[in-house]
C-alpha cells in the first residue's frame, strides 16, 4: 500500500459506524483539530426517483424541511441553528438528498433536534407549501437568466435519451404547481426511511456524548417502507446530436458530453484523471491547444460526472461563436490523439497529484470529511471506498488511461450543445465537420498511382518519427544455392548510391541524428529510418535515395564478405543457434523454412552485384510494398512530400513464386555430434501458419508453459535441477509455423531432460492448463507485446510487416482482444490437435 494510502486507511480505521435500533445509519469520526462539529443527515433520494408528473418534489420537499416539523414554525429551524453560533443548508442532486449542519460542538444537540424534528415529523403546511412553490418558481427564473445553468440543463436532455438524469432536479413550472400536499408525504413515507438514509457526525464531541444525544433524538423514528424503483438502461445517441440555444447574451457557450461509467465501475475514477490530463488546468492538452497555442477559446476545462447512474464526460467553456467549428475539429483531434497515444508519464503524475490533493485537501475540515464519507455511503455503499477510490488513482497506467478513453469517448455518441445570439450552422454541416476531423485526427491509408500501400500514423508525445518499407521476402524466398541473399541485401541496401558513397551517406546521417538501415529475416525484408521530427524532410530525401539508387558497388561486397561470414562463424560458436540451424534443416526438408536464417558459407564467398541488382529489381518492386511512417509529423505534409518523392517509382511485372507447403520431417529424431559442455536438446512441433485462427491459442499456451514461473522451467529447473536454461518458443511463418520445446543440460541428464519434456506436454495434454497458467500465460504475451510496441520504429514495423503478411495493418489492435479470448476449451483444442507426441521432432546435439 503506498504511503499516503496507509494514512487514509488510518483516517478511515477512526470512524466508528453504528446501527440504530431504528435501522438508521451512524457513522462517527473523532476530529480534533477545532471544537467544532458537522452533522450530515443524508436520503438516497434525488430526483432520479421522480416521475414525470411531481418532477420537482424532491427538492421542493428539501425547501419544505426548512420551514419546520410538528410543533416547529417557519424560520425556527435556521434560528436555532444560528443562535449557536453555526449554519444548516441542504442539498438535492440527482441521486441524493442532504440537510447539514456546521458548527462549534455547542451545535450538536440544537442540530439532532431541528433535524430530527423536521426531517422525520414534517408538517408540510399547506399554506407555506404554495408559498414554497412561488419561491421555487421565482429560482426557476433566476436560473433561466444564467446561460450556464440554462446550457447545462439542455446538455443533460440531449445527452440522456431514457435516464431520467435528463429531467433538471428543480423540475418544472407546472409539475411543482401540481404537487399536493400528500404527494409530500407519499414521498416522504417511501423514501425518507431509516434504512435509507446516514447520519454523519465528524468533529470534537466524544463517543459518549453522540450515544447520548442519538438516543434522545434519533432511537425511536417513524416506521416507513422503502418503495423499490427501477431505472432503465441508457444507451445514450445513436449519432452524434448538436443543440443550439439561441439567448441574447455577451458572452458565447458551448459544451460537449461523452458517455462515461456509474461510479459502481471499478475504473470509474480513471475519468478523473482523463479530465485532468484533458482540461483539468492551464497545463491541461486542451488549455494548451485552443487557448495558448490556436487562441481559439477564452476558457475550457473537462470534467467527469460520475453518478450512481450512467455518467457523462463534460468538455465545458466559453469562445466567440465563429470558433465554434474549429474547436469542435481541434477539441476531437486531442481526444483521438489521447486514445490512441494515451497520456506521458509525466502528464499522469502531474493529475494524480491534482486529483489526489483535491480529494485531500477536501478533508482538512470536519465538513468536508462529512461530505466525502457520505458520498462514499449513499453511492458505492461504503464509506471505506475512498480508499478503492484513492487507489484506483494511484494505480492507473498511461495504457489504463488509453483504453479507457477508446471505450468511452466515443464520437458518435458525441453531443454538442451551444448557446449563444444566433444560430452559425445546421446539423449537416455539424455532421460534416465531424467527419472531417475524424479523418484528419486519425490514421490515414492511401496507395499511390505505383500501387504502393502508405499507412500515416500521427503520434505527436516526442517529436521523434520511424519509418519501416516492407516487402515480401527473407528466408522463405532462398534456396540452397542464395541462402543468405535477403542478409546480403539488406546489408548493402544503404552502402552507397549513385549519388554518395557510403561514407558520405554515414557522415550525413549522423549529422541529422538520424539512422536508415536494411533489415531482413524469416519472412520479410526492407528498409527503416529513424528521425528527429525536425529533421524529417532531409532524412526522406535520403530515404529515397537509397531506396530507389542503390550502387551495389563491387568494392562494397568485398568489404561485407567478412561481416556476413562473421555472422556465420558466430553462429557456430553458440551451442543453441547451432543446434536450432541444424534443427530446421530436418524439421523443414528441402524447403525454405528449413534455410539457416544466418545465410550460407557458400554464396556469402561468390555473390556478386548481379545477383543483388538482379534480387532488388525483382523483389523492390512498389506494387508488393507498405510504408509505414509513425510519429511527430503533419498528415498533409507528409502525403504530400511522400506523393512527389515517389511519382517516379515504377511498378514492374515480375514473377514471383510464394513458398510451397512444407513437408513434415521424415524422421523422428536427428543427433548432432559437437563436443561441448551442454548437450542442446529441441523438441518440436509442426503447427499452422501465422494466419490460422489457432496460432493465437498455441502463442497462449506457449507463453504460459514457458517462463519463469511456467511449468518447463519450474518443474525441470527448480524441481528436477535439470538445467539452467529451458524454454519454449515460437517460429511464425505463413504456411506452417514451429512449437519448440528447449533445454540445455549436462550430457548424462539428457534421457530424463527428454523424459520430462514428454511427461508435461502428456499431464497437460490430459489435464490442459490451470486458470491461474492460463491468466499468467495471457498476461506475459500481452505484457511483451505491448512492451515491444513502445518506439515509433517498432510500431510502424510492426504494422508494415503486419500488413504485408496479410494480417492488417491494424492485426496488433485486434490481437488483444484475441488474446483474451482465449479459453480451456481452445487450448485444450489445440493441444489434442497439434501436440500430438508420433508427430514430434527431436534434435539432440553435444556429445555422443
Amino acid at each position: 500500500m503506498p504511503e499516503d494510502l496507509h494514512a487514509e486507511k488510518a483516517l478511515v480505521e477512526k470512524v466508528i459506524e453504528k446501527k440504530l435500533p431504528s435501522g438508521l445509519t451512524v457513522l462517527y469520526m473523532p476530529f480534533n483539530r477545532e471544537k467544532v462539529v458537522a452533522v450530515y443527515l443524508c436520503v438516497k433520494v434525488g430526483s432520479k426517483y421522480e416521475w414525470d408528473e411531481v418532477a420537482g418534489i424532491t427538492h421542493l420537499i428539501e425547501h419544505m424541511i426548512f420551514k419546520g416539523g410538528e410543533g416547529q414554525k417557519p424560520g425556527e429551524v435556521a434560528g436555532k441553528v444560528e443562535e449557536k453560533g453555526g449554519y444548516i443548508n441542504a442539498f438535492t442532486s440527482y441521486d441524493q438528498t442532504c440537510y447539514y449542519v456546521v458548527g462549534p460542538v455547542e451545535v450538536l444537540e440544537t442540530a439532532f433536534e431541528v433535524l430530527s424534528q423536521a426531517v422525520f415529523k414534517p408538517y408540510f403546511d399547506p399554506a407555506e407549501l404554495e408559498k414554497e412553490k412561488e419561491v421555487v418558481i421565482e429560482e426557476m427564473k433566476m436560473r433561466l437568466d444564467n446561460p450556464m445553468i440554462v446550457l447545462y440543463e439542455e446538455l443533460m436532455k440531449a445527452s440522456y435519451t431514457k435516464y431520467p438524469y435528463k429531467r433538471p432536479i428543480i423540475g418544472f413550472e407546472n409539475s411543482v404547481r401540481s404537487v399536493k400536499r400528500e404527494d409530500l408525504f407519499y414521498f416522504i413515507n417511501h423514501f425518507y426511511t431509516p434504512e435509507n438514509m446516514v447520519l454523519i457526525v465528524t468533529g470534537d464531541i466524544s463517543e459518549e456524548e453522540l450515544d447520548k444525544q442519538l438516543e434522545k433524538y434519533f432511537s425511536k423514528l417513524p416506521k416507513r417502507t422503502l418503495k423499490k424503483v427501477t431505472f432503465p438502461e441508457e444507451p445514450y445517441v445513436n449519432e452524434p446530436e448538436l443543440k443550439w440555444v439561441e439567448r441574447k447574451v455577451k458572452e458565447s457557450y458551448f459544451a460537449f458530453t461523452f458517455p462515461a461509467p456509474s461510479i459502481h465501475e471499478d475504473s470509474a475514477p480513471l475519468m478523473d484523471l482523463i479530465a485532468e490530463i484533458l482540461g483539468g488546468g492551464e497545463s491541461s492538452r486542451l488549455y494548451l491547444k485552443l487557448k495558448r497555442k490556436l487562441n481559439l477559446v477564452k476558457t475550457i476545462s473537462a470534467s467527469a460526472f460520475n453518478p450512481d447512474g450512467p455518467g457523462l464526460f463534460e468538455i465545458m467553456g466559453t469562445a466567440s461563436p465563429e470558433n465554434f467549428q474549429k474547436i469542435i475539429e481541434e477539441t476531437l483531434k486531442e481526444i483521438e490523439r489521447f486514445k490512441k497515444e494515451g497520456p506521458t508519464l509525466n502528464e499522469l503524475e502531474r493529475a494524480k497529484t491534482q486529483v489526489l490533493s483535491t480529494f485531500i485537501y477536501s478533508q482538512e475540515t470536519a465538513d468536508g470529511l462529512s461530505r466525502s464519507l457520505a458520498t462514499f455511503q449513499l453511492t458505492r455503499g461504503n464509506y471505506k471506498d475512498l480508499l478503492w477510490y484513492k487507489d484506483q488513482i494511484k494505480r492507473a497506467t498511461p495504457e489504463d488511461l488509453r483504453i479507457f478513453a477508446q471505450r468511452f469517448l466515443n464520437t458518435h455518441k458525441l453531443v454538442t450543445v451551444f448557446l449563444s445570439e444566433k444560430t452559425l450552422f445546421d446539423k449537416g454541416a455539424y455532421k460534416k465537420t465531424l467527419a472531417k476531423t475524424f479523418k484528419e485526427s486519425s490514421l490515414k491509408s492511401f496507395t499511390l498511382d505505383n500501387g504502393l500501400k502508405v499507412i500515416l500514423y500521427p503520434r505527436h508525445d516526442v517529436p521523434a518519427v520511424g519509418i519501416s518499407l516492407v516487402f515480401p521476402g527473407g528466408v522463405r524466398f532462398e534456396n540452397q544455392d542464395n541462402n543468405g541473399l535477403y542478409q546480403a541485401l539488406s546489408l548493402l541496401w544503404t552502402r552507397g548510391t549513385k549519388k554518395h558513397t557510403a561514407e558520405e551517406i554515414s557522415e550525413a546521417l549522423e549529422g541529422l541524428g538520424a539512422s536508415i538501415k536494411g533489415f531482413t529475416g524469416r519472412n520479410t525484408f526492407g528498409l527503416k529510418a529513424l528521425t528527429l521530427s525536425n529533421k524529417l524532410p532531409e532524412v526522406l530525401d535520403l530515404f529515397h535515395e537509397i531506396l530507389l539508387n542503390p550502387s551495389f558497388k563491387e568494392e562494397e561486397i568485398e568489404k561485407a564478405r567478412p561481416e556476413l561470414l562473421s555472422l556465420l562463424y558466430q553462429q557456430e560458436d553458440q551451442p543453441f543457434y547451432l543446434a536450432l540451424k541444424e534443427f530446421l534443416k530436418d524439421f523443414f526438408p528441402d524447403h525454405p523454412y528449413g534455410l539457416n536464417q544466418a545465410g550460407s558459407k557458400n554464396f556469402y564467398l561468390t555473390f556478386t552485384s548481379k545477383d543483388l541488382v538482379s534480387a532488388y529489381s525483382k523483389m523492390v518492386n512498389p506494387e508488393r510494398g507498405v510504408l509505414v511512417v509513425t510519429g511527430d509529423f503533419e498528415v498533409e505534409f507528409l502525403k504530400n512530400k511522400l506523393t512527389e518523392l515517389l511519382k517516379d517509382w515504377k511498378p514492374k511485372k515480375t514473377d514471383i513464386r510464394e513458398e510451397p507447403e512444407p513437408p513434415s520431417p521424415r524422421d523422428s529424431i536427428k543427433r548432432v555430434k559437437k563436443d561441448s559442455f551442454q548437450t542442446q536438446i529441441l523438441l518440436g512441433f509442426q503447427v499452422p501458419g501465422l494466419l490460422s485462427k489457432d496460432r493465437v491459442v498455441l502463442e497462449v499456451l506457449n507463453s504460459a508453459i514457458s517462463g519463469q514461473d511456467g511449468r518447463l522451467f519450474r518443474i525441470l529447473r527448480d524441481e528436477r535441477s535439470l538445467a539452467y536454461a529451458v524454454t519454449s518458443f515460437m517460429l511464425l511463418y505463413p504456411k506452417k509455423s514451429a512449437l519448440i520445446f528447449y533445454i540445455a543440460c549436462s550430457p548424462e541428464k539428457e534421457k530424463e531432460a527428454v523424459a520430462g519434456f514428454f511427461e508435461i506436454l502428456e499431464k497437460i495434454k490430459k489435464e490442459g492448463l490451470s486458470a491461474d497458467e492460463l491468466e499468467r500465460g495471457k498476461n506475459r504475451l500481452l505484457g511483451r507485446h505491448r512492451l515491444s510496441l513502445q518506439s515509433n520504429l517498432a510500431k510502424a514495423e510492426d504494422m508494415a510487416v503486419n500488413e504485408v503478411l496479410g494480417l492488417g495493418w491494424n492485426y496488433s489492435e485486434k490481437y488483444e482482444a484475441l488474446v483474451k479470448g482465449v479459453n480451456s476449451k481452445s487450448i485444450r483444442k489445440a493441444i489434442q490437435e497439434y501436440l500430438d507426441q508420433n508427430k514430434a521432432f527431436l534434435l539432440i546435439l553435444g556429445k555422443e
